[in-house]
């Protein structure tokens, strides 16, 4: 998808939605969006975009006559909804209080997805915590436990822009698809409207706890800068979570923090091996 022209992204969408659409049939389906490239750091404009993206794409997908017996799960951001939420942990229970221009274009593509599809469909609004794991895009200013081995493996320093008693729920990319796919057949086929369902680990982990792991699993002492950042004063200090519990999987995690850890520095010597002439 040319996801930087948004005209030419809708259009690839729409083309896609219709093969998909003649795929199904009568069959049962479910939609999955997972795209977005903004964070914290981003601007109005950039969150705004993505929104203004996703609402187009709903409305395509209300026109379209697909059968009943079908499920929409948007992947939301736990972090961004929640970042201006008090007393932790927060559940599905717990208001949006986004404090972001990210955290507030995620609450509106949830609201988009309730307007427009949930009268027809389920719809789950599916709030994600810190996801990690191997992939993770380095040029972005996310992805911590990635920083950590990258800057573990190039000895280069780790710019830390929030105090490292910050905590932060993080889940394993594979658990997160785990759990997708077990709300995805819970919800299946049930009554139309929108469902908020938290996906964590539920469990918190400090900065300074990730470093210390990332240096047990590294063998080497990770250097750290302590810098600023305008998308400092965008952070919330306490961002734990209660999972919402499947019917059929155990939403506590599979992969622990050093095991996830590990995989995510095979990926960046795997990737450093492929990039070097």
């Amino acid at each position: 998808m040319p996801w930087s022209d948004g005209p030419a992204a809708l259009a690839s969408l729409v083309e896609a939605l219709a093969r998909f659409a003649g795929e199904v049939g009568g069959d049962p389906w479910a939609i999955v969006w997972a795209a977005g490239a903004a964070t914290v750091a981003a601007t109005e404009e950039e969150a705004q975009a993505e929104a203004d993206l996703f609402a187009a794409f709903a409305e395509q997908v209300a026109r379209w006559d697909l059968p009943a017996d079908g499920v929409v799960l948007l992947i939301s951001s736990a972090g961004g909804i929640h970042a201006g939420s008090v007393q932790p942990p927060f559940d599905e229970r717990t208001p949006p209080a986004p404090i972001s221009p990210y955290g507030r274009a995620r609450l509106a593509q949830e609201q988009a997805a309730e307007r427009l599809l949930s009268v027809k469909w389920p719809v789950i609004l599916a709030r994600v915590s810190n996801v990690y794991g191997p992939g993770q895009d380095l040029t972005k200013l996310q992805g911590l436990i990635s920083r950590l081995a990258l800057c573990s493996l190039t000895r280069e320093p780790l710019n830390v822009f929030v105090p490292i008693s910050t905590v932060r729920d993080y889940i394993y990319v594979d658990d997160v698809a785990a759990l997708v796919h077990a709300w995805l057949a819970q919800d299946a086929g049930s009554a139309p409207g929108p469902r908020v369902r938290i996906i964590a680990s539920g469990e918190g982990t400090s900065i300074g706890q990730l470093i210390r792991t990332a240096q047990d699993v590294g063998h080497r002492r990770v250097p750290i800068a302590m810098g600023s950042h305008p998308s400092a004063l965008r952070q919330a200090p306490d961002l734990r979570f209660v999972p919402s519990r499947t019917r059929d999987l155990d939403p506590t995690p599979m992969t622990t923090i050093p095991v996830g850890m590990s995989h995510v520095f095979e990926d960046i010597l795997r990737r450093q091996a492929e990039a070097s002439p």
